[in-house]
């Protein structure tokens, strides 16, 4: 009787159990609907908590670049809430290396902005992860709204590593202000005409010119260190290259090198017209003319109040315009979190990020780059200016040449152009050493 008593207590303290956590233990999941335990609070195995994941972001951006992505991350956290974000900034003249050294010792960021010089260098190196798959299958994405031909450099043996979100032509800010008080038709007016060349450049940078109360009527380089932005666009509107068409040799030491050299040389030494190597003034002092740049620093000339300012094409030469392409985009590091890092990519790319950041980078999306949220974003500049400046420059603009060893033939080009900064070489010398010491670098 007693052992009786006892099953039918079991049975019933059994049964109580099982009424409580909706007919299942929690633990096999065999006559419950909800799939839940004790333990976990009662929530369902697919509405648990995700494990909190840290991604960094690495940019070269201003702070004014900062602050706008601290706010499309604050967006990105409402529905990605296990994922924290931090941004790193890194100086653009130091970018590259500091993110070789980081992927070799395996702390390179789970995303980070590439230029196109960089990415040679870190798809032969295999550091970054394929994403073709991710966002060509994901409907939402809409991946056929970007220009094709903006992921080619992105594109090897048929993967996808990584997504453009600013393809720039470089342009000429000019200080409208100057120009008019000197008497001058301004570069929009000299491309209206038909008569925006070298030779009309250099007769405004003269005239604008004041050497004796710090006045320059010419810039072409934002930082002493990054000389391809600034050069590029010389060389090629005088039919020259650094390297030759397929990339395997030294290319600038020609006549048409030598004489585009010699025109940046002249400008600095002999007209006087350009800031000598090292000064640090900027455009936005008032005290430049005209300053060669990409479209990505409006956003610090829209808090100019000194002047006025606009933007135009660059000048033309006997080879044309020159007119270089900038190009960054996203890509993702092989990464601890390849799928939070995928998330995090795509939602930087989509459609409503990127009309955020066309307010100061030319967007790979046809839906943003041809429509009124890029064209009319701003009152400076103008819709016109951005038309004749950008959107007609992009058909032929060029990309700067990339060598997965850019970054040594980086440090050496910039090393042997101290002989003319210092004026210890002539220009036909400088490009000897060049050719001899490129050639080996590339080889």
């Amino acid at each position: 009787m007693l052992i009786t008593i006892l099953l039918a207590l079991v049975m019933i303290i059994s049964g109580c159990s099982s009424s409580k956590d909706g007919g299942n233990n929690g633990t096999n999941g065999t006559n419950g609907t909800n799939g839940t335990n004790q333990q976990t609070g009662n929530q369902s195995g697919t509405d648990q908590p995700k494990k909190p994941v840290n991604l960094v972001f690495s940019i070269w951006g201003n702070e004014t670049h900062k602050k706008m992505y601290e706010e499309l991350l604050a967006e990105f956290k409402q529905t990605h809430e296990h994922i924290n974000v931090e941004i790193q900034t890194i100086p653009f003249d130091d970018y590259q290396q500091k993110l070789s050294i980081m992927a070799a010792s395996q702390t390179a960021p789970d995303v980070a902005w590439l230029a196109e010089r960089m990415i040679p260098q870190f798809l032969e190196s295999d550091q970054l992860l394929d994403i073709s798959e991710s966002v060509k299958s994901d409907s939402n994405y809409n991946f056929a709204d970007i220009y094709p031909s903006t992921l080619e450099l992105f594109t090897k043996d048929g993967g996808l590593y990584g997504i453009p979100f600013s393809t720039p032509p470089g342009v000429m800010f000019y200080n409208k202000t100057l120009f008019e008080q000197n008497g001058l038709k301004t570069p929009l007016e000299l491309v209206a005409e038909g008569n925006w060349t070298y030779e009309e450049f250099l007769k405004a940078a003269r005239t604008i010119a004041d050497p004796s109360q710090g006045i320059y009527g010419v810039k072409l380089i934002r930082e002493w260190k990054n000389w391809a932005d600034a050069l590029l666009p010389l060389f090629w509107s005088h039919g020259a290259d650094v390297f030759n068409e397929d990339g395997t040799a030294f290319a600038l030491n020609t006549p048409e090198g030598a004489a585009a050299l010699q025109l940046y040389t002249d400008m600095i030494f002999k007209d006087q017209v350009h800031p000598k190597p090292g000064d640090a003034i900027t455009f936005d002092t008032g005290k430049i003319g005209m300053f060669t740049d990409r479209y990505s620093y409006v956003s610090t000339a829209r808090a100019i109040e000194d002047f006025e300012w606009d933007i135009a094409p660059m000048p033309a030469g006997p080879n044309g315009r020159g007119t270089s392409m900038g190009f960054a985009g996203y890509s993702v590091f092989k990464t601890d979190h390849p799928e939070e890092a995928m998330e995090l990519l795509k939602f930087l790319t989509n459609e409503s990020s990127m009309a955020v950041t066309s307010q100061f980078f030319v967007p790979s999306r046809k839906s943003i780059l041809e429509s009124d949220i890029f064209m009319n974003s701003h009152e400076l500049p103008s819709a016109e200016s951005i038309q004749i400046a950008i959107l007609d420059q992009m058909d032929e603009a060029r990309i700067a040449p990339g060598h997965r060893n850019w970054q040594q033939i980086d440090v050496k080009m910039q090393t042997l152009l101290d002989y003319i900064y210092t004026q210890t070489a002539p220009v036909e010398e400088v490009l000897q050493m060049m050719e001899d010491e490129i050639n080996r670098l590339m080889n």
